[in-house]
């Protein structure tokens, strides 16, 4: 076809919002970010059938980024028109600002929105991603691509933002053959957004208060609006944003995130990092948003007890077979398991100088604060189980104990059975893992634990790919932190160790003397 014949509609819109994303803004100074990125979607695409428009909307930028998108400008695509369609403005700092301006000029059915340091692998992603629409249900709006980092490892299969932990990665640090099949998810990062124009008319423009997680409140949005969210497997990317020099923009500062973070909690009632999903639960009951049942499926009543319990089932007949007391005398890598966890109890009591009141929260079926009574400790134990708990006190009552046996009680997901203030000690042994509100959980420990009083709280290693509702949720060290942090009221006072793949997490926080107010908090 010759360079003057008409160039078809474009199908998708490739939208590049750029602030100095040059070799000067790199860390080693030779990186061409922009270059590099402009660069594959030529080797990418120059062959593909689906007909593409690309624009970019420069921010002011001041390094040489903008010199190489406007030698870009100048080269032509396939049809004979530009390659690409350059917007040079005066810096604002905002991304949904120059976001915003993009998907206005968009005139392709699919927009997709990539970062100035995003590196394309995939030949005819756009093919791709077109079929990926075309083959699934009206309601799929938002499709996102393998995230990988320059190490080659995977950097996000997709995001988590209502789930246990708050706003994570999934399948971070996988090796992106782990990664086979196509999987529904809250949202997918910014970086990389195709999602189709309905998307867009029905519930954009993006919120331009937002300094930064903007797609996060469109993804949301979205979801509210009925659109489904995908990650899939076999378009790939490279996410180069550590190879970027750090800059000085508002929106990156911690007083912007610290911004940004508040007005998302005003906005939707919870805090991205600490959600507490009974009160999301609440909130948006009946709404699109909790559509993940690996989530949001009915609980069991507080309090209650499942009538079908292991637990309850053996104890009507023998109050030890198959219980977690039984496996400690016979399976003897359970016994270490237990015996790991006791072992740290006993040197966080002595650290702590014996305090008054020891609380262990969950601590299967009873049988840590038995080995901890053991020792001449005197604690209490709380169980979700009524049948757990009845097991634990027929078992303690056959005991005997240097001091005073193990007081154990039950509590509901919702509160423990403490007064405020009331202890100077309370752990939790890999209970946080398995909560499936553990911002309610820590909550409770703000409230119950007295100032300047501890929590322990005691983790398995993070292991495999994270999925909500299988093996726990996985949490990683930087993870249980930003949690932590998020839900307010205690300073980490220790790192969270993990010596190895077979050695827990634990994490020492001590309660601050003045009260902090949820993070959670509408």
């Amino acid at each position: 076809m010759s360079a003057h014949s008409p160039s078809p509609r474009p199908r998708v819109s490739i939208l590049i919002p750029n602030f100095n994303n040059g070799r000067g803004s790199s860390r080693d100074g030779r990186t061409d970010l922009i270059g590099d990125l402009l660069q594959s979607l030529h080797d990418t695409l120059h062959d593909d059938p689906t007909p593409v428009e690309i624009l970019a909307y420069d921010d002011g930028s001041t390094d040489d980024g903008l010199d190489t998108l406007r030698q870009w400008s100048r080269r032509t695509w396939r049809h004979g028109q530009a390659l690409l369609t350059l917007t040079e403005a005066e810096h604002c700092g905002v991304l949904s600002v120059t976001a915003n301006h993009l998907y206005r000029q968009a005139r392709g059915e699919i927009l997709v929105r990539l970062d100035g340091d995003t590196q394309m692998l995939t030949p005819h992603w756009a093919s791709r991603l077109c079929a990926i629409f075309d083959a699934g249900p009206d309601r799929l709006g938002v499709v996102g691509p393998l995230q990988l980092n320059p190490a080659g490892r995977v950097h996000a299969f997709g995001d988590w933002v209502l789930h246990p932990k708050g706003y994570h990665h999934v399948a971070a640090g996988a090796h992106p053959d782990q990664i086979t099949q196509a999987v529904e998810v809250d949202h997918v990062m910014g970086c990389f957004y195709c999602c189709k124009r309905a998307v867009w008319d029905a519930v954009g423009p993006f919120d331009e208060a937002m300094l930064r997680g903007q797609t996060i409140d469109f993804g949301l949005r979205s979801r509210l609006a009925g659109f489904a969210c995908i990650a899939v497997p076999h378009v790939r990317f490279v996410h180069r944003h550590g190879l970027r020099a750090a800059r000085a923009t508002k929106a990156d500062s911690e007083a912007g995130v610290s911004q940004t973070l508040d007005t998302f909690r005003r906005k939707w009632g919870f805090c991205r990092l600490a959600p507490d999903l009974d009160e999301v639960r609440h909130r948006y009951r009946g709404t699109p948003l909790l559509w993940n049942p690996a989530v949001f499926a009915p609980l069991t009543a507080a309090g209650a007890g499942p009538a079908d319990s292991p637990v309850a089932a053996e104890a009507a007949a023998d109050p030890i077979a198959g219980t977690p007391w039984q496996r400690y005398t016979d399976a003897p890598s359970y016994r270490q398991w237990v015996d790991v966890r006791t072992s740290i109890i006993g040197q966080v009591v002595q650290q702590a100088g014996r305090p008054d009141h020891l609380l262990i929260v969950g601590g299967e079926t009873g049988l840590i604060p038995h080995l901890v009574a053991g020792q001449g400790l005197a604690c209490t134990g709380l169980e979700r189980d009524a049948a757990a708990v009845e097991l634990a006190r027929r078992c303690i009552a056959r005991s005997t104990y240097p001091a005073q046996p193990p007081t154990i009680e039950q509590h509901s997901l919702e509160r423990l059975p403490v007064a405020d203030a009331a202890t100077d000690l309370a752990i939790v042994p890999d209970e946080l893992d398995a909560h499936p509100n553990p911002v309610r959980l820590l909550s409770e420990l703000r409230r119950v634990v007295r100032p300047a009083g501890y929590a322990v709280v005691i983790l398995p290693p993070p292991a495999g790919i994270p999925t909500p509702g299988i093996g726990g949720h996985g949490y990683r060290p930087h993870e249980l932190i930003a949690q932590v942090q998020a839900v307010g009221g205690f300073q980490p006072a220790s790192a969270p160790s993990k010596v190895n793949a077979n050695q827990p997490m634990i994490l020492v926080m001590q309660r601050l003397a003045e009260p902090v107010a949820a993070a959670s908090a509408a």
